[in-house]
């Protein structure tokens, strides 16, 4: 209870408390959703990663988002993660799963600070997911991630779903599938707004009508979450998901202020949609007050970022909802964690 109590510490006084950062930017697939590959960011070395994650400890972010790219590309994660531990910090893992398997599950066994472990999976079709993620590797990347997750660290486990045109009659199938195996689910709007890195344009379908249907799902699911559903993410993120898809202006996201994005080489940014303000690996000490005077340098830009809707992740609109409705935040989690799961 420690670090959710100071979590909930950090969100009501508007300081950060999730970092996401992208260990890497290579990735063994090419999602027609993600741009994160074609991104130019060198890998940093260990030895760097230490130096930042300093930074990162020493104006005390509690949580940290493990990703990529794919993650596992990188042989030191076990000790990345484990660096972050060191520090008294948290950290959640997401993975396309393709060379996650049981020997690597095995790797992350000793590991007790991990939140939530995900497996990015966005069909149970082999079609459909081979059309979404350029390779055809369903059904065998999901057995694989049921049996090895066997033999992990003791966690939350997950499955991160991008819901769009294609897969919007999957829902019932993910929820079945998760609920079959005590696993919990996300599922995150295609990033299509009109400033964003990709948008509406970029995916054939998505039409007016489309988005009307997407729009309603997201509902629906907060329906779900509020019956008791294994749906990972805070109940009114979802009334964000619905908003974002019908192209609406979401208003303030916690940029800089609730959440910041780390690149693979070490700059630091107010979000993954926006260039860095700061090299870690060039600063001496990294402090809140450099943090806000940044931001305020900044504002202008990230106002017209936000007046866009440019995206909405789980880490910028569903660490908002949470801080705007923190006592929905605690019931969710004493009644879908270890000291309830009620869905069962």
């Amino acid at each position: 209870m420690i670090a959710e109590l100071k979590v909930i510490h950090r969100l009501l006084s508007h300081r950060p408390v999730f970092v996401g950062f992208n260990v890497t930017n290579r990735c063994t697939m090419r999602c027609k959703f993600c741009n994160v590959p074609a991104l130019e960011h060198r890998d940093m070395s260990l030895a760097e990663i230490h130096r930042v994650l300093d930074q990162l400890a020493g104006i005390g972010v509690p949580v940290v988002g493990v990703t990529g790219g794919e993650p596992f590309l990188r042989k030191d994660l076990p000790e990345i993660i484990g660096a972050i531990a060191d520090r008294g910090m948290k950290c959640t893992v997401v993975t396309n799963g393709e060379l996650f398997n049981i020997d690597r599950a095995r790797e992350l066994a000793h590991l007790d600070n991990i939140v939530h472990f995900a497996l990015s999976v966005d069909s149970l079709d082999s079609n459909l997911y081979a059309q979404l993620r350029g390779k055809r590797t369903l059904p065998e990347i999901l057995h694989r991630y049921l049996d090895a997750i066997q033999h992990g660290p003791k966690t939350a486990y997950k499955f991160n779903v991008v819901l769009g045109p294609e897969n919007l009659d999957e829902i019932d199938s993910f929820m079945t599938l998760a609920q079959a195996n005590g696993l919990y689910l996300s599922f995150l709007p295609m990033n299509v707004a009109p400033g964003g890195l990709h948008r509406g344009a970029d995916y054939p379908g998505l039409t007016a009508e489309k988005r009307k249907e997407i729009s309603a799902a997201f509902l629906a699911l907060r329906q779900r979450k509020l019956r008791g559903a294994p749906l990972w993410d805070h109940r009114d993120f979802y009334l964000h998901a619905a908003r974002y898809v019908l192209g609406e202006q979401m208003g303030e996201c916690g940029a800089g202020q609730l959440f910041l994005d780390l690149r693979s080489d070490g700059k630091l940014a107010f979000c993954n949609e926006m260039p860095h303000f700061l090299d870690l690996l060039e600063v001496d000490k990294l402090t809140l007050k450099m943090i806000r005077n940044r931001r305020r340098e900044w504002q202008e830009r990230i106002e017209g970022c936000q007046a866009d809707s440019a995206c909405c992740y789980t880490c910028s609109y569903n660490v908002t909802a949470t801080a705007h409705n923190l006592p929905a935040y605690i019931w969710d989690y004493f009644r879908l964690t270890r000291y309830g799961n009620s869905w069962k």
